[in-house]
């Protein structure tokens, strides 16, 4: 899965740093609200894997100079995403004043962008295999890191400043978070609006075909649906990548290689395990629709009405 963002708000802002307490209490929330999805009735979200990361915490880097610094204070990447989104939250234009034309200030309504790319289900199961066998995978982990971020680099250079990155273990699956913006904070401006991507069901899905599960035909359609759709959105550029599911693949090859043979049984455990999360996620949502159609149905049985005399009786 990837996702993307664009913290327009203070809370959104210090997000990404890992280790701050406000990413804690986003977290602590975000677990509430995990489990229950709201269609009228509280109930069950569709269930997804456990995995437990104890033994290995979170990390922050800001890329300055040319340089990845690694942050040492829980809320020093929150604190200078805060700083950046505002010095970057403008740039100057070219507008045209009676056939003159003339440089304008104008404001952004966000800074920042915040580019998600999650581990491999497979890859965070070896991740939380080694943890539990007692080893120490942070060697592994940080050389795939490096090659994603050497990669991600590439990809953005003309299109985005990459400002920093940060790595969570406090979910399912371990995430990426990357930092971005199109302003340098200077009036000048690069890229352009959006990043062509496409989006966090079909990354996970193609996920899926890669690891050669079998999936749904319903959702094999759906599949195709959104990269046809991709394909049209820009049609004029054939050349057009959906940047989103590049960086999960490129992620994926680089756990690959520097794993090696040693990932594929969790890999092939996953594309086992597929089938069945897919029954189980219709499951949980034909028990959330028939909670709601409970509810609607009691709801709308009338009350009885009070017995009150006719009024053409003395």
């Amino acid at each position: 899965m990837s996702t993307y963002s664009k913290p327009r708000t203070k809370r959104q802002l210090r997000h990404p740093g890992s280790r701050s307490a406000s990413h804690h209490q986003d977290k602590a929330q975000g677990e509430i609200r995990k489990g229950t999805s709201w269609v009228g009735v509280d109930a069950p979200e569709r269930p997804s894997p456990e995995r437990s990361f104890a033994g290995l915490e979170g990390h922050e880097y800001i890329y300055e100079n040319g340089t990845w610094r690694r942050c040492k204070d829980p809320e020093e990447l929150a604190n200078y995403l805060e700083r950046e989104n505002k010095r970057r939250s403008w740039f100057l234009d070219i507008t045209q004043r009676k056939g003159i034309p003339v440089e304008m200030l104008r404001r952004t309504k966000a800074g920042l962008e915040v580019l998600t790319t999650t581990f491999a289900p497979w890859f965070s199961d070896w991740t939380a295999a080694q943890l539990a066998a007692g080893k120490d995978p942070r060697v592994k982990l940080a050389a795939i890191r490096t090659k994603w971020l050497r990669a991600a680099q590439q990809l953005l250079a003309d299109g985005r400043h990459v400002l920093a990155y940060a790595l969570h273990l406090d979910s399912c699956d371990g995430h990426l978070d990357l930092v971005l913006s199109r302003q340098d904070g200077e009036g000048g401006r690069i890229g352009e609006n959006g990043l062509r991507l496409l989006g966090p069901w079909t990354c996970g899905t193609v996920r899926q075909v890669r690891s050669g599960a079998k999936i749904s035909a319903e959702k094999t359609a759906q599949l195709r649906r959104a990269i046809a759709n991709f394909r049209r959105r820009y049609d004029s550029d054939p050349d057009a990548r959906p940047l989103d599911l590049h960086l999960c693949r490129v992620l994926d090859e680089a756990a690959d290689e520097i794993i090696g043979p040693e990932l594929q049984p969790y890999r092939e455990a996953y594309a086992l395990k597929v089938p069945e999360l897919e029954r189980a996620h219709k499951a949980a949502a034909l028990a959330t629709l028939e909670d709601a159609r409970t509810k609607l149905l009691s709801s709308s049985i009338p009350e009885p009405e009070a017995d009150y005399p006719s009024v053409s009786q003395p």
